[in-house]
């Protein structure tokens, strides 16, 4: 459930950032939205753009943490 859930954060925030960056990059060159919704680009913009989302969501996490109990009784 976990990697299923990861894998939309990243396809969507991949889609969300191609739409800003080829919307913006449209502009500038004054073509408008159209650039932005080429479908070659949009792939390439999710799959960029995901990678990236994935890779800043694996440095941002939490490194696990375990409790080790020892109850055998024995003094150190």
């Amino acid at each position: 459930m976990s990697a299923a859930f990861d894998f939309l954060v990243n396809t969507a925030g991949g889609l969300l950032m191609n739409l800003g960056v080829s919307g913006m990059v449209g502009q500038l060159m004054g073509v408008g939205a159209t650039l932005a919704l080429h479908p070659l680009l949009l792939l390439t913009g999710i799959i960029v753009g995901g990678t990236g989302i994935a890779i800043a969501r694996e440095l941002n996490k939490r490194p696990h943490l375990y409790l080790i109990v020892d109850n055998t009784g024995e003094v150190w």
